[in-house]
């Protein structure tokens, strides 16, 4: 139950950051459709936190955990997309 909480809370962050127009890993953004859709999963996985671990610590490790996938992707993906460049030197 754990693992899919984890699962559906970071799919809905992932939704959220891929359905934003300043996202930098697709060529165009999802549609708003992809908004929604992550909206509900973040809240659904919220609430699936707190029924299964109660309201305060379902609550916090829940936001934590859609946090966690809202720092870590937009981090990583600027990490694989803008990258380092010495000065001078070209992208290829």
């Amino acid at each position: 139950m754990t693992l899919l909480l984890v699962v559906v809370t970071l799919l809905g962050a992932a939704l959220l950051y891929f359905s934003d127009r300043q996202q930098r890993l697709l060529a165009l953004p999802l549609p708003p459709a992809a908004r929604l859709g992550g909206l509900l999963m973040v809240v659904g996985g919220l609430a699936g936190w707190a029924a299964h671990w109660g309201t305060g610590v379902g609550l916090f490790t829940g936001l934590w955990v859609f946090a966690l996938g809202s720092m870590a992707l937009p981090m990583i993906v600027g990490h694989l997309v803008d990258g380092y460049r010495a000065q001078g030197r070209s992208r290829s």
